[in-house]
């Protein structure tokens, strides 16, 4: 398959988990892939083979330039993925406490801005060949149905993202053009895999394996965003995975294979 020929995955919001890990997954599934981030490491972006696309995810025209350039440069992406959070905890007994400003930016950042993804994304996939499968992934968690008041900002971003996601699923799944929000759940009970305190935050989203550039759990995430993208319906536009990567119903309270 030649450069030309193959499918394009855009990953906003490239980090050394779940952003790595979903690049070289798609990158080994024969994708051209571009990577995103506010700051990004050129040439060690290069040597992976990606296109790097330096971006601020808080303002709309840096988005705008990025999905200009990744489709000037590859063609229209097949296969965008929103990973991008921003967090400024505080003490949960003081959820207010951070400025208007900071809290705006993580409310952009976490999912408001993943707007214009989306939208972008859907103009880039109707460009595609009939038979080319396409798809939106965000990066979820439990913030939408979960109360933790230390991480305001992103929860507010999540439940907009996850809005925005079972909207566009709605509208143009049927279409073709599905939209996934999906995140982890623990196997037995269903419930949030989020650490119960912001310390433990920031440990788990600041650890890596530095053998593998990205975490064990990294990996399962990145193969279930692969395996979401090659279905060929949309299905369900919030989707649960264990630790293990089995997908989980959340409504039925039940992995998906016991149905």
């Amino acid at each position: 398959m030649s450069a030309a020929s193959k499918p394009v995955a855009f990953i906003l919001g490239y980090g050394p988990n779940i952003g790595q890990a979903v690049a070289r997954k798609f990158k080994e599934g024969g994708f051209n892939v571009a990577v995103s981030a506010r700051k990004l490491d050129g040439n060690a972006v290069k040597k992976e083979g990606y296109l790097d696309v330096p971006t601020d995810l808080a303002s709309v025209d840096s988005i705008r330039n990025a999905f200009n350039r990744v489709e000037k440069e590859l063609g229209p992406a097949a296969a965008v993925i929103y990973n991008a959070s921003s967090w400024n905890n505080v003490d949960g007994s003081d959820p207010l406490a951070n400025s208007y400003e900071t809290f705006f930016t993580d409310v952009v950042v976490s999912g408001v801005n993943a707007y214009e993804v989306a939208r972008l994304a859907k103009a880039g996939f109707e460009k595609l060949q009939t038979e080319t499968p396409r798809a939106f992934i965000g990066t979820g968690n439990m913030l939408p149905w979960a109360n933790l008041p230390f991480m305001l900002g992103m929860s507010v971003g999540k439940r907009a993202l996850a809005n925005i996601v079972e909207t566009s699923a709605g509208a143009y799944g049927p279409q073709g053009h599905r939209f996934y929000f999906a995140h982890g759940v623990t196997g037995a009970t269903g419930g949030s895999q989020l650490p119960p305190n912001a310390q433990a935050h920031g440990e788990l989203c600041n650890y890596f394996n530095p053998t593998l550039n990205f975490s064990p759990e990294a990996i399962i995430v990145a193969d279930v965003f692969y395996r979401l993208y090659n279905q060929t319906e949309q299905g369900a536009w919030e989707v649960c995975f264990t630790e293990t990567g089995e997908l989980y119903d959340r409504a039925a309270g039940r992995l998906a294979s016991s149905a």
